[in-house]
């Protein structure tokens, strides 16, 4: 009978979550797990990442620069019920080429799930970027450390509708702190308007602020008073099966960006984007075409190729003079061709292997101040990746 019970948790786990799956934007995503819940009492789930992404970028918003170690992600696993389950673990990090670990953090979290409804509280799942596209969301935050995140979620997912609602609480204040508390809250609904077209909605909205830090009547400080900012994204999404069964999804995402703040932490107030790409799979392989085109839009977490001014470090020195060429420079009409190409291949049972392949061409103009010379129309940046992934549930 109770074998029975798991594996009607099983079916109704897959069914309530895998609707939430859509066209893949990168190898380094990973969808959640759902077996951890046939446990009978206690487990382990290990979770574990080694990559290499090489972004070879020359252009005046991006800094080019090689991401490469192991994430390793241990959970012990207390299972009460058939649909509660308490996780503990250690996330660590370390990069190629350096002697220490980067990071060891330690994890905790709570799971419920009944039916159509999946809550959570503590470290979320972020291992998918909750299916945000690029331009919301960019994919090396799954790289990093970043990929923690600590909140609150909630998925419902049925026939027409899927939802996900999270609060990541990014940076905790006491008394007299000197930096403001940070969070950010987000949502991703996908309406089923046939069985081929859907209705996507995205949102992010970000604060900073706090009651107990220290705060100055400076605009210049790091504490000073509260700011909100927002990307929103409304799309609309076709997908196809030809005779032989290969995917084409196209896609189209109309975005917008807002701040409502007296602080000037970003360059523009508000503008908006137009992100259309379309993605064709065969097996292994996964191609994406797309074109993006902003005016004036932020995007407060996204890839930073579809920044609209500078993130360039300007660590570069000139006979001993900072070299501030990028510092202030904007590109309020940015537009963009680009293209991914992704393949995977498994391994052994719970073990990937991916390699990834972008590039992007700059249709627009550079900051014409900063010279012919430094013109960046038709300028091609690119990057590659490859990733070894093992995600797997050890039952006691």
């Amino acid at each position: 009978m109770k074998t029975q019970n798991h594996i009607g948790l099983l079916l109704s786990l897959f069914f309530s979550i895998a609707p939430l799956a859509q066209a893949q934007n990168s190898v380094f995503y990973a969808p959640e797990t759902v077996n951890s819940f046939l446990t009978q009492d206690f487990g382990v789930q290990v979770n574990h990442l080694s990559f290499i992404k090489n972004n070879e970028y020359f252009n005046g918003i991006s800094d080019g620069l090689t991401l490469l170690g192991s994430q390793v992600h241990p959970e012990f696993i207390y299972k009460p019920s058939e649909r509660t389950q308490f996780r503990s673990g250690l996330f660590l990090l370390k990069h190629f080429g350096e002697e220490t670990i980067d990071k060891a953090l330690p994890t905790f979290s709570f799971k419920y799930v009944n039916d159509k409804h999946r809550f959570t509280i503590g470290n979320l799942y972020a291992r998918d970027n909750h299916r945000l596209i690029e331009p919301l969301m960019g994919s090396e935050k799954i790289l990093g450390s970043e990929v923690l995140e600590t909140g609150i979620a909630y998925q419902y997912a049925s026939q027409k509708v899927e939802s996900e609602f999270w609060l990541d609480w990014e940076n905790y204040i006491r008394k007299q702190d000197d930096k403001r508390e940070v969070f950010t809250f987000g949502t991703l609904s996908r309406v089923a308007i046939s069985d081929n077209l859907s209705l996507p909605i995205q949102f992010l909205l970000q604060h900073k602020g706090g009651q107990i830090n220290k705060r100055y009547n400076s605009d210049t400080q790091s504490s000073a008073g509260s700011s909100h900012a927002f990307n929103a994204s409304l799309g609309l999404e076709y997908k196809h099966l030809n005779a032989l069964n290969n995917e084409f999804v196209l896609s189209y995402y109309f975005l917008h960006h807002q701040m409502a703040s007296n602080l000037l932490e970003y360059p523009f107030e508000k503008g908006e984007a137009h992100y259309l790409t379309l993605n064709y799979k065969v097996k292994d392989v996964n191609f994406l075409l797309g074109y993006y085109q902003a005016d004036q839009f932020v995007t407060l977490k996204g890839n930073e190729m579809f920044q609209t001014y500078s993130l360039k470090t300007n660590v570069n020195y000139w006979n001993g003079v900072l070299d501030q060429t990028y510092s202030e420079l904007t590109e309020p009409h940015r537009e963009l061709m680009f293209a991914k190409l992704f393949f995977e291949k498994i391994l052994a049972p719970k073990v990937k292997l991916g390699l990834q392949l972008e590039g992007f061409l700059q249709l627009n103009d550079s900051d014409p101040s900063l010279g012919a010379e430094k013109n960046k129309k038709h300028q091609l940046d690119h990057s590659f990746g490859i990733y070894v992934i093992f995600n797997d549930v050890f039952k006691f």
